[in-house]
């Protein structure tokens, strides 16, 4: 189980033109563009046609589980529900402008991943996580398949990799197949800046 299919409620960074509402909106459109129902949809992922209503109206904020289910129904990216103004495009698919990153906030985990790869069709994926003190991915492990490194920016991390634990601190780097069962925390008492890559992409 990957930690998208936690219930962590998603958090959108209205500085980057994200909230609820916008990201309804890009949910209706995404929806509507693969001309499929609101009750059709709703049954693929297990929710009711009110509860991805309300979602849609921007009443109500998804759990990662469920945009994560919504995006693979309709069969579109999940992070494409994120794109920002175009200003990637703009740029040839090739710069993300540091204040246009897309943003995933994980609100009571601690824990905020901005994305710096330009867009999702390659084969791998580049984040910058930050971590308050005391949190991280959660309490369970989880895989899926490619493979992973980073390096600690600042802070301290702690990596557990099969159940075994590795105290990371700034300028440490790591690498480990996805498919073996992983979680992390930040240890310390500052916050924790990772350089991340995942190969494909998980998000």
């Amino acid at each position: 189980m990957s930690i998208a299919d936690s219930e962590a409620k998603l958090k959108i960074d209205p500085l980057n033109g994200h909230d609820d509402v916008s990201l309804g909106d890009a949910v209706r459109r995404a929806r509507r563009d693969q001309r499929l129902s609101l009750q059709t949809v709703a049954d693929g992922v297990g929710i009711s046609t009110g509860l991805l209503s309300q979602i849609e109206r921007g009443i109500s904020s998804p759990s990662i589980r469920n945009l994560r289910a919504i995006c693979d129904v309709i069969g579109i990216p999940f992070l494409s529900l994120f794109d920002t103004d175009g200003e990637a495009d703009q740029e040839e698919g090739l710069v993300v402008r540091a204040g246009h990153r897309r943003i995933l906030d994980f609100g009571d985990r601690g824990m905020v991943k901005s994305f710096l790869t330009a867009h999702d069709e390659g084969s791998l994926q580049v984040m910058e996580i930050i971590i308050e003190p005391g949190g991280g991915s959660g309490e369970e492990s989880y895989s899926h398949e490619g493979e992973e490194c980073g390096v600690i920016l600042n802070g301290e991390a702690e990596l557990f990799v099969d159940d075994k634990s590795y105290q990371l601190h700034e300028g440490d780097s790591f690498h480990f197949e996805s498919r073996r069962p992983h979680r992390f925390r930040n240890m310390g008492d500052k916050i924790c800046r990772i350089m991340w890559v995942t190969t494909p992409p998980v998000w």
